[in-house]
């Protein structure tokens, strides 16, 4: 990719649409030396989180009440299917009139995700449940270490590879979102300040930082999925 890079900037050679290395870099370094980049990456990083853990835990509960209600299921149904066929940028311009600076990203990113993540844990509620409340039954296993010592840790290792995926798509679109919409001291402001100054080095600058706040996001969850995972193995033991 630095390769290709280096190539398009020399056939450019203008900068103004492959700016070169040096420069992209510089104007990263210059970036991250203020004080305001800090806190616009703190803003994005805490409205991608936010909207993420409501999702999560919304999610979680609506699939489990589905996986327990034949008739929770049927009327949840269209909810999910008509959130899921919201087109985003609808979702963004509604908000955008409708919500406040801060929290709007936040509402974005779960509108979007929240199918995916019902409809994931749906699944996997479903494929687990039925199994492991039978095995329960047969060898007299309280309902609550049913749930606790084997459906959660199932669950979650049945959907890690899902919540990595969305987690990173809720930091796409929260950026995103606050770009489009120009929420002020955000990662997104700043690439939509680039984009109207025609600055193509802090657009590539700060396309560099929210690859890398990916990175480092993802890295985290693989962290913290290594620690669940320990748990849930002790839990299993006990």
């Amino acid at each position: 990719m630095m390769v290709l890079w280096i190539v398009a900037a020399k056939i450019d050679g203008t900068e103004l649409i492959f700016p070169k290395l040096s420069t992209t870099f510089g104007v990263f370094f210059r970036e991250v030396a203020r004080s305001e980049f800090y806190i616009s990456v703190g803003n994005t990083v805490l409205r991608s989180l936010l909207s993420f853990f409501i999702a999560y835990i919304s999610a979680a509960v609506f699939a489990l009440l589905a996986a327990k209600s034949e008739v929770f299921r049927g009327l949840f149904y269209p909810v999910v299917v008509m959130l899921r066929a919201l087109p985003t940028i609808s979702v963004i311009f509604i908000c955008y009139i409708a919500i406040k600076s801060w929290f709007r990203a936040v509402l974005i990113g779960f509108l979007v995700i929240f199918p995916t993540l019902y409809s994931a844990f749906y699944s996997a509620f479903m494929q687990c449940g039925g199994a492991l409340a039978d095995v329960g039954k047969v060898y007299g296993v309280q309902k609550k270490y049913i749930l606790t010592k084997f459906i959660i840790p199932t669950v979650w290792r049945d959907m890690f590879s899902d919540v990595v995926g969305i987690l990173a798509l809720t930091v796409k679109l929260t950026i995103a979102a606050e770009a489009i919409t120009v929420t002020r001291k955000s990662l997104g402001n700043l690439l939509h300040v680039g984009q109207v100054n025609f600055d193509m080095s802090m657009i590539f600058a700060y396309t560099l930082v929210a690859i890398i706040l990916g990175a480092l996001i993802e890295g985290a969850a693989r962290l913290i999925n290594k620690t669940v995972g320990g748990i849930s193995l002790k839990c299993r033991q006990h």
